[in-house]
């Protein structure tokens, strides 16, 4: 019985194939659109996220309680007398949704050459396991990033470096208060310049290696302010950091924070991102179920007559109702499937290619982070099948009306209709 309904249906959607076929493309069209829009969101919500963690800020970070946001030089992890870097790091690295963990200090201070000062945050890391879950090695313009071999060598932003009025191979001194309420400093080599495009960063920080930082802050070999965390997947942040959180903390007291902690304002950017996708949703339903309703309208209108022949020879309201709502079934997929074919080509373009956000070489910055100059996109197939499953109910809400009027028409009324 369905199927022989469904056969009936598809056969009287060609009864005017024009219509049809205007109908068809307009909501394969309106599909297409839709998955544009959907790998374009989520290729953009993955390029913040990305962005925003890839150079200071990581996927998760672990800290001493209260550290966090305001960074006191005194709140080490494991308190006064610290932990073993190590040991703690590599318990971090067990867990085998962490690809990357690397130990990190702050500080802030005056960076000073022979007539500038400025002030700037103070990173210090360690070099090989830094690059492993920072992207900022790969930022240098001028110079080299820091190795093992540079104990007193700094890396720098351009726009510092421009500010003070040094360049690679220059010597500064680095002023900054003590752990122990001394002033620290020291003269270091400037080893490199790198360019992030965030000037917060280019303006105003300043990497060493973490023993020289230990040694500038008065701070002892296993105090450090945090461990930086790169994984695999970083949409299971939240939950990784929690169960980081309750493992750490049977050691030695720790806040792990993951990513949209540490940037309420990314993870809003991210939160606006969904709620744009679902409102461009929502306007191409409703551009659809206009199309539809007025397909379903005029079919009812050129064939007053035919129904009234059905229902003289005895197929019931319901079965018209059964029969509209059939036809606008077929349209719909007919229609999702012209809008999957034109996409296929559209989704591979912008995930391999892109679109171009500024000119060469530009980037845009959002949210105190740096996308571009290439926004790809990103396959998202939860929002692929919502699009189908909204379009395929829209289309069936949208003949529900047509299809009560046609079981409402009175036989004999409707065979007289020319």
């Amino acid at each position: 019985m369905i199927a022989s309904l469904l056969r009936l249906a598809w056969r009287n959607l060609w009864y005017n194939p024009g219509r049809t076929l205007i109908a068809m493309t307009a909501i394969g069209f309106g599909y297409t659109m839709l998955l544009f829009v959907a790998c374009l969101m989520a290729g953009l919500r993955q390029q913040m996220i990305e962005s925003g963690t890839e150079l200071l800020l990581s996927d998760i970070e672990v800290h001493a309680p209260d550290y966090y946001p305001d960074r006191p030089v005194q709140l080490t992890l494991g308190g006064r007398k610290g932990t073993e870097v190590s040991a703690l790091v590599a318990t971090i690295a067990a867990d085998p949704r962490v690809r990357a963990a690397s130990p990190r200090a702050y500080a802030y201070g005056l960076v000073s050459a022979t007539h500038q000062s400025a002030g700037a945050e103070l990173l210090g890391v360690v070099p090989d396991t830094e690059q492993k879950i920072s992207v900022l090695p790969t930022r240098m313009v001028k110079g080299s990033y820091l190795t093992g071999q540079m104990p007193k060598g700094i890396v720098m932003g351009d726009a510092l470096a421009t500010t003070i009025g040094v360049e690679v191979g220059s010597e500064i001194v680095v002023l900054t208060p003590a752990a122990d309420g001394s002033m620290g400093n020291d003269l270091y080599s400037v080893a490199g310049l790198f360019h992030t495009g965030l000037e917060s960063m280019d303006r105003g920080l300043v990497v060493m290696p973490l023993a020289s930082l230990q040694e500038l802050l008065r701070l002892a070999p296993g105090r450090f302010h945090e461990v930086g965390i790169k994984l695999h997947d970083i949409t299971g942040a939240m939950g990784t950091a929690g169960a980081l959180e309750a493992q750490l903390s049977k050691t030695f007291p720790v806040r792990v924070m993951a990513w949209p902690e540490l940037a309420p304002e990314l993870d809003d950017y991210i939160q606006f991102n969904r709620r744009v996708t679902f409102i461009l949703f929502f306007i191409f339903y409703l551009l659809a179920a206009m199309g539809i309703v007025n397909t379903m309208l005029m079919a009812l209108i050129e064939r007053t007559r035919e129904f009234g022949m059905l229902m003289a020879v005895g197929m019931r309201p319901i079965e018209v109702i059964g029969l509209i709502m059939a036809e606008a079934t077929s349209l719909a997929v007919a229609s999702l499937v012209l809008g999957a074919g034109l996409g296929i080509p559209v989704l591979w373009y912008l995930q391999v290619h892109g679109l171009r956000l500024g000119g060469d070489g530009n980037t845009v910055s959002l949210a105190g982070i740096v996308v571009g100059p290439l926004w790809y996109g990103r396959q998202d197939f939860t929002a692929y099948s919502q699009a189908a499953l909204g379009l395929a109910v829209t289309a069936l809400a949208s003949a529900l009306y047509p299809a009560l009027r046609a079981a409402r028409l009175r036989p004999a009324e409707a065979l007289r209709k020319v």
